[in-house]
């Protein structure tokens, strides 16, 4: 359909097919996407959320501590990953340039550019919330605090 002219734009987690089949009618609305992003987030102080994890209701509410282990888990798993990508001996990845693109990524949005956690992306949530009210998609303003189990809005050990 975008191809056809039938709609003019999508949003999608990954490139239609035709951008690569068809490039002379399917192309990204900015060329420069990583240039726009990068002022955006200068600006704004704004990378966009990638997720989020939502638990059933009766399942939160026979088990409470299942938040906070969810949470636990997911900055485990995350840390694992980034610490991945540091390694320069051998490379987990096929993409040249892997460490410069790494440390270029630092350089702009800093050491931890997807934080996960409720403080660490309170303004994005609170952004996302005020726009999201201000186009007429929830009846009233939300708070960030509205929206995630209070479990997670500290992290801790025992």
């Amino acid at each position: 359909m975008l191809a056809e002219g039938e709609i003019d734009a999508i949003t999608a987690p990954r490139n239609p097919s035709t951008f690569v089949t068809r490039p002379d009618r399917v192309q990204r609305l900015f060329p420069n996407f990583i240039d726009v992003e990068k002022a955006y987030f200068r600006k704004t102080r704004i990378f966009p959320i990638m997720h989020t994890v939502v638990l059933r209701r009766d399942l939160y509410a026979a088990n409470p501590w299942i938040a906070q282990s969810l949470t636990k888990a997911f900055i485990e798993s995350k840390r694992r990953a980034a610490e991945n990508l540091a390694i320069v001996a051998a490379i987990k990845t096929m993409l040249p340039w892997q460490i410069a693109y790494l440390e270029e990524t630092r350089r702009e949005l800093g050491e931890d550019w997807w934080p996960y956690g409720f403080e660490a992306n309170r303004h994005v949530l609170d952004t996302f919330l005020r726009y999201h009210h201000e186009q007429g998609l929830s009846p009233r303003r939300f708070k960030p605090e509205d929206l995630f189990a209070p479990e997670t809005f500290d992290s801790f050990k025992i």
